[in-house]
């Protein structure tokens, strides 16, 4: 998202509440409660934003969408500036790329980041962060050379103004990573971890939610390294980690819970295997989000024809 505000950065653990708090403080304001002054037309879009964002945080999306786009309305009707609209297109495109419209996604979030060009001068660090979410939704498409050309361009902008040791950097170090890894490129997607990981538990602190998914990267790194046990403790630690957040059965645990399950395949509990899969594919389909779903269905594929394999060299073994 362009605003550094992201829900994620919070320790809560009681999402219901914490929901419940925030969205009341938001209506109370927004209708002019005790103490809250008169809304007025420019900010009505700026509180449908946020509170699209709470929903977003939580894969609410069903919840998140009109809001989302009834802010982005708004704020080209009320003809606001263009640093407020772009805002409003990325974080849509945020928002649909989550639902796996990646087309939309794409559209929106390249409007957006022309917008933020035009209004804000070349090395704003507003618009690396955009050049960051067009990235992550170029990786969704399967087009990791885009992906790293957008993060190189995110990078760059980054280091006008930070240090090559400034713990900002630290997240945009670990989505190149992820690139890495979806290019194949694994020793050097296992040494930027190293370098980063230090700075994230110090940044996050190493029970914080985001820590808990960049765990989770390494573990499905080590897991294409086929080092088990390594990938074993972290993706344990992240599945504890973020579960204390979303609960047991959110559809954002789905890519943890078949990180597990390929771990299972390769220590032969087959059984173990098989419920993660059907939690992650259930959880998934529950979502809505037919794209994210068929990518499972892929994965699920092929751990199974690990296991099929599995299969035909004990017998051929046997013969």
């Amino acid at each position: 998202m362009v605003e550094k505000y992201d829900i994620n950065c919070f320790s809560w653990t009681n999402r219901a509440v914490f929901l419940a708090i925030v969205l009341s403080l938001v209506m109370s304001t927004a209708s002019g409660g005790e103490g809250a002054a008169a809304p007025d037309k420019k900010r009505s879009h700026k509180l449908l934003r946020s509170m699209a964002r709470v929903y977003m945080a939580y894969g609410q999306y069903d919840k998140a969408q009109p809001m989302a786009e009834q802010a982005l309305a708004l704020a080209m009707k009320d003809q606001d500036s263009d640093t407020e609209v772009a805002m409003c297109l990325i974080d849509l495109a945020t928002l649909y790329r989550d639902q796996g419209k990646l087309t939309d996604a794409r559209r929106r979030c390249e409007q957006g980041l022309k917008l933020q060009q035009a209004a804000l001068y070349e090395g704003h660090p507003h618009i690396a962060y955009s050049w960051r979410t067009l990235s992550s939704i170029y990786i969704e498409q399967d087009m990791y050379g885009e992906a790293a050309g957008a993060m190189d361009k995110a990078m760059a902008i980054m280091l006008e103004s930070h240090s090559p040791e400034d713990k900002a950097l630290a997240p945009f170090r670990a989505d190149i990573a992820n690139i890495l890894v979806a290019q194949g490129k694994l020793q050097e997607a296992q040494g930027s971890y190293k370098q980063i990981m230090a700075s994230i538990n110090e940044s996050y602190g190493p029970n914080h939610l985001y820590s808990a998914k960049v765990l989770a990267n390494i573990a499905q790194l080590y897991v294409l390294q086929e080092k088990y046990g390594q990938a074993e403790k972290l993706i344990d630690q992240s599945i504890a980690a973020q579960e204390k957040i979303y609960g047991s059965a959110h559809h954002f645990m789905a890519s943890c819970w078949m990180t597990k399950a390929r771990i299972c395949k390769a220590k032969g509990d087959h059984k173990q295997a098989k419920d993660l899969i059907d939690r992650a594919l259930g959880a998934v389909k529950k979502s809505g989000n037919a794209t994210r779903f068929a990518k499972l269905q892929r994965q699920a594929r092929e751990i199974d024809a690990i296991r099929y394999a599995e299969y035909r060299s004990i017998a051929k073994a046997g013969e």
